[in-house]
């Protein structure tokens, strides 16, 4: 049987890094230590946020390694293997499969694969069969379509098509999906894998979900800046039954969190890499807010409105 994947609050790392564009890992040690005690399990190596599509090869598994001797299985993993290739996402697997034994690593560690990236929808089912040759490790998929699109405008299909995913989750190594898209799309998605019970389905989008929470929880980026408040708006969601609920004042306690990561996911949501290491600069969590070649620099506007909300809120001083 293969390991599941955690549901709950899943944390998009970001990508710290110092002047001459290395991975900072005293910054990235100190925004693992502050937050890992909310999240259920950290996202790094392949992302939007994470800026993981934009890193060359090297440097995304440095950062995946520094990942994993920071965390030392304190949260599960979910580490980016999508290359731009096939044959590249397979060599991913087989070096991560060499720095966990090298670390001799305990904890949960999952493959986080974003498929259209780099492979059509056709002979998608053959190609997890054969990656799943390669590792004992269980696969988590990614669908983005704006990503897709955005950043591989020559690609004709931005989205998994629902019945390939169907016959994905015929293949218990693939436990999970986190989609970042349209509700309606979601609801297909949840359709196609539903003789699956045990697979785990996440929302890539925060807005969607403080609207609407999926059943496996979000994937989010602004857990790096507020992990606390969604850490309890997750598990709020999460556990719908429990009798604090009932309480008028808890109540207006989680919708007052939920207004307030809103308001936050709204100021980021036009450039979350730049915004995101903007606002943990200020707040004194990284060094440096430089971001990955080919990704947009922040604007004034902005830097003004995300300082302002940090300000408004207490995690900065005026």
């Amino acid at each position: 049987m293969n390991t599941l994947p955690p549901k709950g609050l899943i944390e998009v790392l970001i990508t710290p890094l110092d002047d001459e564009g290395n991975i900072d890992e005293e910054s990235l040690k100190s925004l693992i230590n502050r937050t890992v005690r909310y999240v259920h399990g950290f996202l790094t190596g392949t992302s939007f946020i994470g800026e993981g599509f934009l890193l060359d090869n090297e440097r995304r598994l440095k950062l995946i390694r520094s990942a994993m001797e920071i965390v030392r299985g304190r949260a599960a993993l979910l580490l980016g293997i999508t290359g731009n290739s096939p044959e590249e996402t397979a060599e991913n697997i087989l070096q991560l499969g060499k720095m966990r034994k090298d670390l001799n690593y305990q904890g949960e560690l999952f493959l986080f694969d974003c498929p259209l990236w780099y492979h059509s929808n056709r002979g998608l089912i053959e190609h997890y069969r054969k990656l799943g040759k390669l590792t004992e490790l269980s696969f988590v998929l990614y669908n983005n379509p704006n990503l897709i699109a955005k950043i591989r405008k020559h690609l004709k299909r931005r989205n998994l098509r629902t019945n390939v995913l169907k016959r994905l989750s015929g293949n218990t190594q693939i436990v999970g999906l986190k989609h970042s898209g349209e509700a309606r799309r979601s609801l297909n998605y949840l359709r196609a894998v539903r003789e699956r019970k045990d697979f785990v389905f996440y929302d890539g989008d925060e807005l969607n979900f403080l609207n609407s929470p999926a059943s496996g929880g979000v994937v989010s980026g602004g857990a790096n800046i507020l992990p606390k408040d969604w850490r309890e708006v997750v598990s709020s969601s999460l556990n719908p039954h429990d009798t604090e609920k009932e309480d008028p004042d808890y109540c207006r306690h989680l919708w007052e969190i939920g207004e307030k990561l809103k308001l936050f996911s709204g100021a980021y949501r036009c450039n979350p890499p730049a915004i995101i290491k903007t606002a943990l600069r200020y707040m004194g969590i990284i060094k440096s807010s430089r971001v990955v070649e080919g990704t947009a620099p922040i604007e004034r506007a902005e830097e003004r409105r995300i300082r302002y909300l940090l300000t408004e809120y207490r995690l900065i001083s005026k």
